[in-house]
């Protein structure tokens, strides 16, 4: 079948997820926020709640040449899916299917063609309700909130050349799980910075690990990833920190996740600095090495770009050592995801020159494909207006 997602604002790291966890599909549309794919045959539900980087996803059901056609076949649609229901609530959102000009005259048109299909429905005795928007989309809180993959139907309209695809929304980010993990989790350093639940659940699939692997945190902090790992299902887990406090803190973030949801996993939690982990963890034991790294001293925008090299100079050490430490304890072939600084300064961008310094010890980068990546072959992850960016890579060890 033909499957399409609506990718979140980080659209390359999405993509790279995707086909991390799909593996080999053909591409039918691969456009700003949405990726349709051929020769899907996985359960939408459940990749939706894998993923980290996708809003929405759904599967194309037909097509149509032009608008008239279009009311024709969703009302058809409806019947066919809805058979039983006097009374149908449904929705439409229109997102970029190749062609620009026909994604603004279509979003021009979306609510007037629901009202025609409501109408056509109300013709055949069918009552009806039109779920609208105050933009050409549902998100994916309207979509969960109104019910519409349980007592509706959302369709997604992809515009292109020849015609428009007709889709229907399957599964949608259940933003209400996610912000318990995120708000609701008992220890939060907002000061010291913390990695994004999604973008540590988007690295873990990067890794492309399964779930009796060991994973692995050296620079744990509040246990962003390992609460992620743990959501998935990965059964062993180790968190470190050189910070007592974040050491402590992953601990109770860990053990509130696992009694929230019932799921457990055996897991090591140890104070120590990365470049001495070979000393608590035994050797060749860890499959998966997935961290965001100590990203430096909190920016003030005031800093010049000599004393920002001369810190990221500093911290590449800390990589390096860190790096040379992990040879001892990874298995071969195992992966590493790892977030690594990018400093912003008078519109240019500074990052640490790590990948060769990795390679040094045996590690290979693992190169995202069909994604646009940075100069030294990361994911870039961040807003225009941040002053420090993740640039997110993945490794190889080889022996």
């Amino acid at each position: 079948m033909d499957a399409f997602f609506i990718l979140g604002t980080q659209r390359d790291i999405a993509r790279a997820e995707i086909q991390t966890i799909v593996g080999d599909v053909t591409t039918v549309v691969d456009v700003e926020d949405v990726l349709i794919v051929g020769g899907f045959s996985g359960n939408l539900t459940v990749l939706q709640n894998q993923l980290g980087g996708v809003v929405k996803t759904g599967v194309i059901h037909a097509s149509a040449k032009d608008q008239d056609e279009l009311i024709d076949v969703l009302t058809s649609l409806i019947a066919t899916l809805r058979p039983g229901d006097t009374k149908i609530k449904f929705g439409v959102s229109v997102y970029h299917g190749g062609h620009r000009g026909k994604l603004t005259a279509l979003r021009t048109q979306s609510e007037r063609i629901g009202l025609k299909v409501k109408n056509a429905l109300k013709a055949q005795e069918r009552s009806a309700r039109l779920v609208t928007s105050k933009i050409p989309v549902l998100s994916s809180v309207i979509v969960k909130k109104q019910k519409l993959m349980e007592e509706g139907i959302e369709f997604c309209l992809f515009p292109q050349a020849e015609g428009i695809l007709v889709g229907i929304t399957e599964s949608v980010q259940d933003f209400e799980e996610w912000g318990a993990r995120d708000f609701g989790r008992p220890e939060r350093h907002t000061k010291r910075g913390m990695l994004p639940p999604k973008l540590a659940r988007s690295m873990i699939n990067l890794a492309g690990g399964n779930v009796e692997d060991t994973l692995l945190d050296p620079f744990c902090g509040v246990g962003t990833v390992l609460t992620e790992a743990l959501a998935l299902g990965y059964k062993h887990l180790i968190g470190s920190d050189v910070d007592p406090l974040a050491a402590e803190a992953t601990r109770v973030n860990v053990a509130w996740e696992s009694e929230r949801t019932g799921v457990e996993a055996d897991t090591r939690i140890l104070q120590t600095k990365a470049e001495a982990i070979g000393t608590f963890v035994a050797p060749k034991s860890v499959n998966l090495i997935v961290t965001e790294v100590f990203l430096g001293k909190p920016r003030t925008g005031h800093e010049d770009r000599i004393s920002l090299e001369k810190q990221l100079d500093q911290l590449l050490e800390i990589y390096t050592d860190s790096f040379r430490a992990f040879t001892s304890i990874l298995t071969e072939g195992a992966k590493v995801v790892i977030a690594l600084p990018a400093y912003v300064v008078n519109g240019t961008v500074i990052e640490p020159r790590f990948v060769e310094r990795a390679q040094l010890f045996g590690f290979e980068l693992l190169p995202f494909k069909g994604v646009e990546t940075t100069r030294f072959g990361a994911l870039r992850y961040g807003r225009e207006d941040q002053l420090v960016l993740r640039d997110i890579y993945r490794f190889t060890f080889k022996q």
